[in-house]
């Protein structure tokens, strides 16, 4: 079931963007092409409302809708992480699109899911993203983790200078039970942390893309072990360009 920001309390939306304004870097701090979101121009119509619909009337007949059109308003959105305007937006749809592929499993499972973080040592934390990732992953199904998603942080903050600095690491809202990770830190010197089971999965994903990684061409969310794609499959939300009584495309 889709959820949305309504469903989010507002105390904890004004907590997620608290940050944003009152940090002195949001915007100019960058590591290797990755930064935070909102950081870029939007595009001249982000915002901006629009209607679009489908006037097949004809098609329509067989529904319940007999005789009518079917007319939608809508804001549009680029849906970029890096828009200034539509990050809100992004993040909201990659929040439903990975909490339905959590709560998919977590029905098969029959187990919740959790928070954990993963961290590298500091001699690690310059090697490419990718390289950090296959070692998080590697790390984690050593101490027992089945499955789940990764979300790449570049970055922590300071407080007490109200900065953002390097600091690599990974959110993972997952599966499995952890072991070992005392002797897993001595052996590799990885953090292993978990936060256990959250109220909501989907603020969960909210919040941590709030500030996570954006870089072009890379994806944010990444899936491993029984969550990876080429083992679990998720039914495709309804196309929202698409008319809901006759599957024509919608149009402006």
């Amino acid at each position: 079931m889709n959820q949305n920001l309504e469903t989010y309390p507002a105390s904890k939306r004004s907590e997620i963007f608290e940050l944003m304004h009152e940090s002195q870097n949001w915007l100019d701090i960058e590591h290797d092409g990755w930064k935070l979101p909102a950081t870029k121009d939007a595009k001249e119509d982000c915002g901006k409302w629009k209607t679009k619909g489908c006037l097949n009337v004809l098609a329509h007949q067989h529904t319940e809708f007999k005789g009518k059109a079917f007319i939608k308003t809508f804001q549009n959105s680029c849906y970029r992480a890096s828009c200034e305007i539509c990050y809100k937006k992004w993040m909201a749809r990659e929040s439903n699109k990975a909490t339905r592929r959590i709560q998919k499993y977590e029905k098969l499972s029959k187990s919740p899911a959790k928070h954990i973080i993963i961290s590298p040592p500091h001699w690690k934390h310059f090697k490419p993203i990718r390289e950090l990732r296959k070692e998080a992953y590697k790390v984690l199904k050593q101490v027992g983790a089945v499955g789940g998603s990764l979300i790449f942080h570049p970055f922590r903050y300071n407080r007490d200078y109200k900065k953002w600095y390097y600091s690599p690491h990974f959110h993972i809202i997952g599966f499995g039970w952890l072991v070992g990770t005392a002797e897993s830190y001595k052996k590799q010197g990885w953090i292993v942390k978990n936060k256990g089971v959250r109220e909501s999965v989907f603020a969960t994903y909210y919040y941590q893309l709030s500030h996570a990684g954006v870089k072009h061409g890379y994806h944010t969310v990444t899936w491993f072990g029984d969550l990876s794609y080429s083992k679990l499959k998720v039914e495709e939300e309804p196309n929202p360009d698409e008319c809901p009584l006759c599957r024509a495309k919608l149009r402006l």
